[in-house]
């Protein structure tokens, strides 16, 4: 997600989170999930402890054993549940980038997390999912994923004056 602050100044760029499609398909993909793991983790279990080279036999006959009536619609909500909080973990977690011409903003859950000076600033690359600023001294300043459309990405950085290296990606 790519946006220009909210005064219509287009000397600070947000860039990252999660789009509201985004957002949808983490819930989606993880909620599915979770249901998946609650439905089939006690058959699993008991196929598992079954193996005689399997370790944790005790643990794993208990949670094979949840068998109660109940529990053949309650595993796979407590998964959903789970999955969900996972989700929201994840969508919360991830880090946006409020980029201007004197610094870049890391925000992560609500808050400013970290401050990058524009003149420690030496490049500004993708290293796989991740986006790598470095200082002149190859000091890491920030490496993390960056959700967004990549190219979005190194635009806001590139219009903004910061050396980008790497390919459009």
């Amino acid at each position: 997600m790519t946006e220009i602050n909210p005064k219509g100044d287009a000397s600070t760029r947000t860039v990252g989170g999660f789009d509201r499609a985004g957002r949808v398909w983490v819930l989606t993909l993880f909620g599915i999930g979770g249901i998946a793991v609650g439905a089939i983790l006690p058959p699993l279990a008991r196929w598992a402890a079954e193996l005689p080279w399997v370790p944790f036999e005790g643990p794993i006959r208990l949670l094979g054993s949840f068998d109660d009536a109940w529990l053949v619609w309650g595993r796979p909500v407590l998964g959903l549940v789970a999955g969900l909080a996972f989700a929201a973990w994840v969508l919360v977690d991830s880090p946006r980038l409020a980029i201007s011409r004197e610094q870049v903003e890391v925000r992560r859950r609500g808050q400013v997390e970290r401050v990058i000076a524009r003149a420690t600033v030496a490049s500004v690359r993708p290293r796989g999912a991740k986006i790598l600023v470095e200082a002149e001294s190859g000091r890491t300043l920030f490496e993390d994923d960056v959700e967004g459309d990549k190219s979005a990405i190194r635009s806001a950085f590139v219009d903004l004056g910061y050396p980008w290296e790497g390919p459009l990606k």
